[in-house]
């Protein structure tokens, strides 16, 4: 079985705090990554359909510059964070650039 949140719009904090609180109980295994604008997340999203249980993702701050990804299962969240978090940071004119392997 899996499920994705279906956002509807901004929430208020408090509604918001609850909501993160369960998604912390029925998901406890996280893995943030940098949010890749411009690019497909297709990759992503078919891995996590194909292969994974439950889970849950939203953006996190105020400029949607990460993605938490939410597991049930704790080999879930270690498979994909093997697989999709950057293994290096290149820092150049501003830039941050994200290698995966």
């Amino acid at each position: 079985m899996r499920r994705l949140s279906q956002g509807d719009g901004i929430m208020d904090l408090d509604k918001r705090s609850a909501w993160l609180r369960k998604l912390d109980e029925e998901c406890p295994y996280q893995v943030v990554l940098p949010r890749r604008q411009l690019v497909d997340d297709s990759a992503i999203l078919d891995f996590l359909l194909a292969h994974v249980g439950w889970f849950d993702m939203y953006v996190e701050g105020e400029y949607a510059a990460h993605v938490r990804y939410c597991f049930e299962n704790m080999l879930d969240a270690e498979i994909f964070r093997a697989r999709f978090e950057p293994k290096q940071v290149i820092e150049a004119g501003g830039m941050s650039v994200y290698i995966t392997r």
